[in-house]
């Protein structure tokens, strides 16, 4: 047994029903490496609370003195339905502490499986997703897997960050067949084999093609005959768009538009386009074209009634390939410094499960021509959570990491947007989901014209710049270019 001199010590921060469940696990285990000093509650009518010999301290407020009066070592964080502010203000209140951040994981980690009362073996570090998102029901789960059930599905952009997320829930939910279709050889061999191994029964093809190939999907398409069709394949970063607007002309919007047309002529019965709040208001070249691939889906959408065509549209998903905070994270690894393009930058962030279990949701309810938006909770400054990254590594922002603001990057905002002014929202039977019909008054006729025009000068304009953002000025009225350096 380990003697209690050496043991690892704890303080718990939230003295309800799973704190209390993980103080009973520590005290069980007589060869666990903890010691619990204390707990740590912001509800002022249980200080001095004693809970199996263990009194509740303070608040977290009251952390940092806590912390140095205990020569706590460790903090368990137990407030399993909280998210985001909270834990935010648990790293903010502790920074330059040393101590190490654990916490219990969001229910939606275990899902898939029961999850019992041996609390302890669930706790895990501190991951910056738990700074930020919400949580996900298990009653939720169980509509989309009664919806999925009996469903052929086509998933473009399988590989990616959201597809891949997409692919490895809906291999969850026990669909008949799941068909996954990216260009990116390397991804499509990785999704491959984590799903052989999770589902090894599941009925699933991996097509290596590519959306701008209308010939292949076609083929695709007519073989397996999908009854849903995700599409989330897209070029996404921003700054890569601008001095590529050809590649995200043609994959955003035309790739778009092959996806739908040919849902429609194969009788796929929902056809849903992942979208941006990018979209809103764009000052990018990839923002625009994902505008105009909303529009795209709306013209369609009101031609016919047998494919119900919809959008959901959200924000900055964590961890997403290339995003800010695996940037971040890797900067500091490396010691420094942490690259901010503005020090009053903001960004809406969700989890990756979270925001594909909205996409889900969105599948669920969605009617023809719908426009989904999802609540992405407050905006956060960008300079913020570089800080709240460098305390979660046990540093002192500034003092031990240096931030360093480098300026916005080409086609950069300071914030986004969600909603267009003209749009109106209505709630939705879940909490985060509104909907806004897709409706814009624009000439369509024009917009098709003014596209047709596009992908006739691609050939001979493909590295004229300005050419094709005038091009696309003329399609997208809400389309303001910035020129950023």
């Amino acid at each position: 047994m380990q003697k209690s001199s050496n043991k690892i010590r704890i303080l718990i921060v939230g003295a309800g029903k799973a704190g209390e469940l993980i103080l009973q696990g520590v005290i069980k285990n007589k060869e666990t490496a903890f010691k619990v000093v204390g707990f740590i509650d912001d509800d002022k009518s249980k200080l001095g609370k004693v809970i199996k010999g263990v009194e509740v301290l303070g608040s977290v407020i009251d952390l940092r003195d806590i912390i140095t009066q205990t020569k706590a070592q460790e903090l368990f964080i137990a407030i399993p339905s909280e998210r985001g502010k909270v834990i935010r203000s648990i790293v903010e209140n502790t920074t330059g502490t040393k101590v190490v951040y654990k916490i219990l994981p969001r229910l939606s980690e275990v899902l898939m499986q029961d999850f019992d009362e041996d609390y302890i073996k669930y706790i895990r570090r501190v991951r910056a997703e738990d700074l930020l998102g919400g949580e996900i029901l298990k009653s939720d789960q169980r509509e989309i897997t009664k919806y999925t059930k009996g469903q052929t599905i086509l998933i473009t952009g399988a590989a990616g960050s959201i597809g891949s997320e997409l692919s490895r829930q809906l291999a969850a939910h026990e669909a008949d067949k799941i068909i996954f279709y990216d260009w990116w050889e390397n991804g499509i061999f990785d999704l491959r084999n984590q799903l052989l191994e999770d589902y090894p029964n599941g009925n699933f093809e991996y097509i290596i093609g590519d959306i701008k190939d209308r010939k292949k999907l076609n083929l695709v398409m007519g073989k397996f005959k999908p009854t849903t069709l995700f599409h989330a394949a897209a070029y996404k970063h921003v700054p890569l768009m601008e001095d590529n607007p050809s590649e995200s002309i043609k994959n955003n919007i035309i790739g778009t538009k092959n996806a739908a047309e040919l849902a429609i002529s194969h009788g796929v019965k929902k056809f849903i386009l992942v979208s941006t709040d990018k979209a809103v208001n764009p000052t990018n070249i990839m923002g625009a074209t994902k505008r105009a691939a909303e529009k795209v889906i709306h013209i369609l959408a009101e031609s016919q009634s047998e494919t119900m065509l919809c959008a959901v549209r959200f924000g900055n998903v964590i961890n997403s390939n290339g995003s800010a905070i695996p940037t971040f994270e890797k900067q500091i690894e490396n010691g420094g410094p942490v690259s901010v393009t503005h020090k009053d930058i903001t960004r809406f962030f969700m989890t990756i499960p979270e925001a594909v279990h909205l996409i889900l949701q969105s599948w669920v309810m969605g009617n023809n021509n719908d426009l989904f938006v999802l609540d992405m909770g407050e905006a956060i400054k960008i300079y913020d959570l570089a800080k709240l990254l460098i305390g979660l590594q046990g540093y002192e922002p500034e003092k031990d990491i240096k931030i360093k603001i480098i300026g916005l990057r080409p086609g950069e905002k300071l914030y986004e947007e969600v909603l267009m002014s003209e749009e109106e929202t209505s709630s939705t039977p879940v909490k985060k989901i509104f909907r806004t019909q897709n409706y814009m008054n624009f000439d369509k006729l024009a917009f098709m014209l003014n596209l047709n025009l596009l992908v006739e000068s691609l050939e001979d304009e493909g590295l004229n710049t300005q050419f094709l953002k005038n091009r696309l000025k003329n399609m997208i009225s809400t389309y303001k270019p910035t020129s950023n350096n």
